[in-house]
C-alpha cells in the first residue's frame, strides 16, 4: 500500500490554484454539508459525489487546519500528495493530513463514488465531536499519528457512510447533532484501526484467473454470465465477489481496461482513433468516443492531440 506517514503537521502550505466552476450536472451529483449548517465541533465539512462521467481533476490545494479523510467507494481515481501518487480503488481510504499540497496529478474525477470528511484539528485546543478536553486531545493525538495514508477501509464502511450523511442531513435539534457526532466517531475509529491494519487482500484466484482472461481477450466485451460460467459461479455471486475484491463491476473493470490499453495506443503510435476503436472490439469509433469521454473526460482525438503530456 503506502509508505509511513510521519511527521503529519510540519509540511507548509502551497499557493492554491482558483477553484474551477462545476457544470449545474456536476454540481447535482454532490451532496457537501459545510460548518456552519453542519454544527457539530471539530467537523468542517462533508460530502458525497455519484459521478456518471468524468470532470475536471482537483486542482492544487491544502488544508492547514486540520485531516481530509475520503472513501471511494466506487470506481478508480488517482491522487498525488507531495508530488507522490496514489491510485485509488473502490473499498479503499486516503488521508490528507494538515497543510499537504494534494491534487489529482492532473487526471480528471473519475467515474465512481467518493466520500470525504473533514476533520478540524488546530488549535490543539479545540473540542471534537462534543467529547470532553481530554478525550478530544486523545482523538487528535491518535488522528495525526495514523500510519499509512492510503489503505482498505473496514467492511460496512459505505453503509455507516451513508447512515451518517443521513443522520447529518436530517438532523434538527442538539440531539440530533448528538447522534450524528456519534456515527462520525464510529467512521474515526473504523479509520484509525484501517489505517493501522493497512493492508488489502489479493483477489482469489477465481477472481485473478477472470482478470487474467480479460487482459488476454482485449477485442472481447463478455457478458457477466460468460465469465461467471468461467470460474464456475452462478452470476450473482461472480458479480457480488468481483466487486468486492477489485472494486468494480465486471463490466466496468472490462471497460476500463480497454480504455487503459486504448490510452497507450493513442500515445505511442499513429493509429487513428478509428483503429484503435476496432482493434479493441468497439461497435464503432463513435461509441468508443462516448465511452472514453466517459471515464476520462476528453474524447480520444483529443487526447491523442495532448500526446504525452501529464501523468494520463
Amino acid at each position: 500500500m503506502s509508505r509511513s506517514t510521519k511527521s503529519n503537521t510540519r509540511r507548509p502550505a502551497p499557493p492554491q490554484e482558483p477553484e474551477h466552476v462545476m457544470t449545474p450536472e456536476q454540481q447535482s451529483r454532490r451532496f457537501e454539508r459545510f460548518e456552519r449548517d453542519i454544527r457539530i465541533p471539530g467537523v468542517g465539512e462533508i460530502g458525497r459525489y455519484r459521478y456518471a462521467n468524468a470532470y475536471e481533476g482537483l486542482r492544487l490545494r491544502s488544508h492547514p487546519g486540520g485531516l481530509e479523510i475520503c472513501f471511494l467507494a466506487r470506481g478508480q481515481q488517482t491522487y498525488r500528495v507531495n508530488g507522490e501518487i496514489y491510485r485509488l480503488r473502490g473499498g479503499e481510504q486516503y488521508l490528507v493530513f494538515p497543510g499537504e499540497p494534494h491534487d489529482s496529478a492532473g487526471m480528471p474525477e473519475e467515474k465512481g463514488v467518493l466520500y470525504w470528511v473533514f476533520i478540524r484539528l488546530a488549535p490543539a485546543s479545540r473540542r471534537l465531536l462534543f467529547l470532553e478536553a481530554a478525550a478530544s486531545r486523545e482523538l487528535r493525538r491518535a488522528l495525526l499519528a495514523l500510519p499509512s495514508r492510503h489503505f482498505a477501509a473496514e467492511p460496512g464502511t459505505h453503509e455507516l457512510l451513508e447512515e451518517t450523511f443521513a443522520a447529518v442531513a436530517g438532523a434538527r435539534t442538539q440531539l440530533d447533532r448528538i447522534g450524528a457526532a456519534g456515527l462520525i466517531l464510529r467512521y474515526l475509529f473504523a479509520t484509525i484501526r484501517a489505517s493501522h491494519r493497512n493492508r488489502r487482500a489479493a483477489p482469489s484466484l477465481r477472481i485473478q484467473r477472470t482478470l487474467a482472461h480479460i487482459a488476454a481477450n482485449l477485442g472481447e466485451l463478455p457478458s457477466v454470465p460468460q465469465l461467471a460460467r468461467l470460474v464456475r459461479l452462478s452470476p450473482s455471486r461472480f458479480k457480488a465477489r468481483f466487486r468486492e475484491e477489485v472494486g468494480l463491476p465486471p463490466r466496468e473493470h472490462v471497460l476500463r481496461h480497454r480504455l487503459a490499453v486504448a490510452q497507450a495506443r493513442l500515445r505511442a503510435s499513429a493509429a487513428t482513433v478509428t483503429q484503435v476503436a476496432h482493434e479493441l472490439g468497439f461497435s464503432s469509433s463513435q461509441y468508443f468516443a462516448t465511452v472514453f469521454r466517459r471515464f476520462t473526460g476528453l474524447t480520444p482525438s483529443q487526447y491523442q492531440r495532448q500526446g504525452s503530456r501529464g501523468p494520463r
